[in-house]
């Protein structure tokens, strides 16, 4: 489950993941990915990750089609989470995003918070 989080204002989208990730996720992210697209030449995202509990296949494709739609043009690109996976597919990402990417550990998310709001 995706959860917009109260940081998400003008070109800076915030949100947590928690359980599993299914297709209705990407039905309410994907508009505001769209809108802030439209509205601002530069776009932040922020993104914790507390746990991940299974992700259903039509999720999975909603996940690839946002991904290589929706990467361009980010300034910063914060997430935050927990074990070596996490920050390895982090890193593993990086070419493929315009700006900057950075991963936080869970302990540091008030400090991912502070440089995603720069």
């Amino acid at each position: 489950m995706f959860k917009i989080l109260d940081i998400t204002k003008d070109n800076l989208i915030a949100f947590k993941v928690k359980g599993k990730i299914e297709k209705a996720d990407y039905d309410k992210l994907t508009p505001l990915l769209e809108k802030t697209e439209r509205e601002f030449d530069t776009r932040k995202l922020y993104v914790e990750i507390e746990e991940i509990g299974g992700i259903e296949p039509a999720a999975l494709w909603e996940d690839f089609k946002l991904y290589f739609l929706h990467v361009k043009n980010f300034e910063k690109v914060a997430i935050v989470g927990q074990g070596d996976a996490i920050e390895k597919v982090t890193k593993l990402t990086q070419p493929f995003v315009s700006g900057e990417i950075r991963f936080f550990e869970e302990k540091e998310a008030s400090d991912a918070k502070g440089w995603i709001q720069e």
